[in-house]
């Protein structure tokens, strides 16, 4: 009677048979290798860490802060503006050594070699120094004595071909003893002497008609007029009657005639 063997029964729960646990290991190896990135893109490939560049700019003289001042990677189109306080921020900053040129109006411009470290956040100090300027030639003028803006008019009216004018270093070269003796040497101006007292009329005035006179820019008496010292007389003005007589000179009397006299001690 042949033998009958029995099957096998079915592998107990839980075992695993060789080939099994190798497709399994296998299977592993892929899924790691497919999430897991390669090893040169872990190195870092070709591409270079950036880094953020802080900073606060002022003038090294008052270490006020500069607004507006123009900050540069130099080599880059990195650039940008410093704040009213002077504070920038550079992102994107190649690592390593860089040049950052900043520019202010007003300031010499200055580069400086910076090191640029990843997560380096520690703000750096920039100092421009002014740049040096000529400032135009001012002309200070003070307040002029009374008696130089007084002459500075003697002058004026000189030059406007009204009336004739005798100056200092005219009279001077007259050496006169009087005043009158000054007077006479002008062309419409004579001598008229009664009793030994010669006073100057003026040719075209009629008799009795004699000029009116200021001494220093203020109407005088004829008698005091006439005897200032000649060698303390700056200048003399002489009008020969109203047609020719500035405004400032209209007085009382001032048809017949307007003799002006400027002194040098005058106030």
């Amino acid at each position: 009677m042949p033998t009958i063997r029995s099957r096998a029964g079915p592998p107990a729960a839980g075992g695993h048979t060789p080939a099994l646990v190798a497709a399994l290991l296998a299977s592993l190896a892929v899924g790691q290798a497919t999430l897991s990135p390669a090893p040169a893109q872990v190195a870092g490939g070709g591409q270079r860490d950036t880094s953020v560049v802080i900073g606060q700019l002022a003038a090294r003289e008052t270490h006020e802060p500069i607004g507006g001042a123009r900050v540069v990677v130099v080599g880059t189109a990195l650039a940008t503006t410093t704040d009213s306080l002077g504070r920038f921020t550079l992102s994107g900053v190649p690592g390593g050594e860089v040049s950052v040129e900043i520019r202010a109006v007003g300031y010499a411009s200055r580069a400086w070699r910076v090191t640029a470290q990843p997560g380096q956040t520690a703000p750096r100090r920039f100092e421009l120094d002014p740049l040096p300027y000529e400032l135009p030639g001012v002309l200070v003028k003070g307040k002029q004595p009374l008696a130089s803006r007084r002459y500075a008019d003697f002058e004026r009216r000189r030059h406007s071909g009204m009336g004739s004018f005798l100056t200092q270093e005219q009279i001077e070269r007259l050496h006169p003893t009087t005043l009158v003796d000054v007077l006479v040497t002008v062309h419409g101006v004579q001598q008229m002497c009664v009793y030994n007292d010669c006073v100057p009329k003026m040719v075209r005035s009629p008799p009795g008609c004699y000029p009116q006179y200021y001494l220093d820019g203020h109407e005088s008496t004829p008698y005091f007029a006439r005897h200032t010292p000649p060698l303390d007389v700056k200048g003399i003005e002489i009008y020969r009657g109203s047609s020719e007589t500035p405004g400032d000179f209209l007085g009382t009397n001032s048809g017949c005639g307007v003799i002006v006299i400027w002194t040098r001690s005058s106030p």
